[in-house]
């Protein structure tokens, strides 16, 4: 018996998460974990050394940029000085302290920025050229490129490459989620969605231990991507989605793809599955772009909140995870912490959005966030004595905002109606590159009074939160599909 099914519907025919989608799921995502350390290593290879300052009553130890005496009158480093610190960094290695501080902050910066573009322009390459060759580009060069910015010689250099990194990384991040999940069935694709943050997790853990057993900044740039090389002798077991591959009509290969996860997944059905590749608003959506979300009252007031949220989710997660330099106690330790700590937000996600629903856990995650920020910077206003206290409260906040995270994806996802869901969540995407740009300049303020970035991270959670009241819920409630249903 023949049947004609559309894509999610054959899915559920053969299995929506069987064994074949465990096996990409899991391949696509330990792939990618090598990887993810471009994102943050700069949290070590950026690391501000402290050093010695000869002076007439005897040399000065334990300089950092805002010591006073530690810089001349011109805002350099003081002549004859001495690094003190146990390990290398950009900042050692082209002197980034003092009024050339920022340099180190503005390589993430500009990292960011490329992260904006690569979504952008990857997310067309995926769509026009299928998921598995971008994919591979995407880590292939990404990983090259890691290595040339091991053996630059000069900072101009190293700025360049992080721009460079940071575009393939945002494709590898878009393409990484699309080819792990479009061939897991609707039942389990959210689930999925959230879990794969864990892996960035366990990759941001493994930094560092590397950084903390290679103190070069040079050797551990190199030995944080070379996993990758072995890794990549798997890839030919990851075949192109076929759910795209039915999008353009090449149905023959598609079911070809199909048949073969049906019959790893341990399905022996009779019938015979023939896809069906029409959608229901393609003509629709076609007609809709960025600016109708903007021109449209239903859905302009969404759109607003919506970025806003976005960007300060962004400024405030990622300054979090940036500003473990300001924290007491082992950097490295604060970072394998604070990456565990994320582990569990992707359990509580699930948790809070059955029980509470989008808004409110939205809400809550925010309102309870900023309180966490605003403990840690009162404990670190007294003089930093309790260091337990300290990072008990920063990694709270940041639990809640990597929480808030997953919250916003699905709730994106269903605010925006289907004609312009794509335009929605490309512009709410925008705006938390936005936030990710601003959030290493408001780190560098704890240069000045350490507890500044957690003041200023603590008031733009609690601003996110009180605008999303804003919003409306959208748990158990069916997706909208044109701009008159959300009237």
């Amino acid at each position: 018996m023949t049947k004609i099914l559309d894509f999610d519907s054959a899915l559920q025919h053969i299995g929506e998460f069987g064994r074949h989608q465990k096996k990409i799921y899991l391949l696509v995502n330990l792939i990618c974990i090598p990887f993810s350390a471009t994102m943050l290593i700069i949290v070590f290879v950026g690391a501000v050394p402290e050093w010695k300052c000869p002076s007439p009553t005897g040399p000065l130890s334990h300089c950092n940029s805002s010591h006073p005496g530690c810089c001349d009158k011109h805002g350099s480093l003081c002549p004859g000085a001495e690094y003190t610190s146990k390990f290398t960094s950009i900042a050692t290695e082209w002197n980034l302290v003092c009024d050339s501080r920022y340099k180190t902050e503005l390589t993430q910066s500009i990292f960011v920025a490329g992260h904006m573009f690569g979504g952008l322009i990857f997310g067309i390459l995926s769509d026009k050229y299928g998921r598995r060759r971008p994919w591979l580009f995407v880590y292939f060069a990404g990983a090259i490129l890691a290595l040339m910015s091991s053996v630059v010689s000069y900072y101009e250099e190293f700025l360049v490459l992080r721009f460079a990194m940071g575009l393939l990384n945002g494709g590898g991040g878009l393409t990484t989620y699309v080819i792990s999940t479009e061939s897991i069935g609707p039942a389990y694709r959210a689930t999925a969605g959230t879990w794969q943050h864990a892996f960035y997790n366990i990759g941001y853990v493994i930094l560092a231990l590397e950084a903390y057993l290679i103190r070069d900044w040079r050797t551990l740039t190199v030995i944080s991507v070379l996993p990758y090389f072995i890794l990549i002798l798997f890839v030919n077991k990851i075949p192109e989605s076929p759910r795209w591959l039915a999008s353009q009509g090449r149905t023959r290969e598609a079911e070809t793809i199909m048949r073969k996860i049906e019959a790893e997944n341990g399905y022996h059905n009779s019938d015979k599955i023939i896809l069906k590749t029409e959608t229901k608003h393609g003509v629709e959506s076609s007609q809709y772009g960025t600016m109708d979300l903007f021109t449209h009252k239903s859905v302009f007031i969404i759109t607003i909140i919506m970025m806003i949220t976005w960007c300060m989710n962004s400024m405030v997660y990622y300054g979090l995870v940036l500003n473990v330099k300001n924290l007491e106690g082992s950097l490295y330790v604060n970072f394998a912490l604070g990456s565990l700590i994320d582990l569990p937000s992707c359990a509580a996600t699930q948790f809070l959005l059955s029980w509470l629903g989008r808004r409110q856990s939205l809400i809550c995650l925010f309102i309870v966030g900023s309180m966490f920020c605003f403990l840690c910077m009162v404990f670190q206003s007294q003089g930093g004595q309790n260091v337990a206290a300290i990072s008990t409260a920063a990694f709270g906040g940041r639990f809640c905002l990597s929480a808030s995270f997953a919250v916003l994806y699905v709730y994106a996802s269903e605010l925006f109606p289907t004609v312009a869901r794509s335009a929605g969540m490309g512009i709410s995407s925008l705006s938390a590159r936005i936030g990710g740009i601003i959030a290493p300049f408001i780190v560098l303020l704890g240069d000045h009074h350490i507890f500044l970035p957690m003041f200023v991270f603590a008031c733009a959670a609690l601003f996110a939160g009180v605008v999303g009241l804003r919003l409306h819920e959208t748990k158990g409630k069916p997706l909208p599909e044109t701009f008159e249903d959300l009237q």
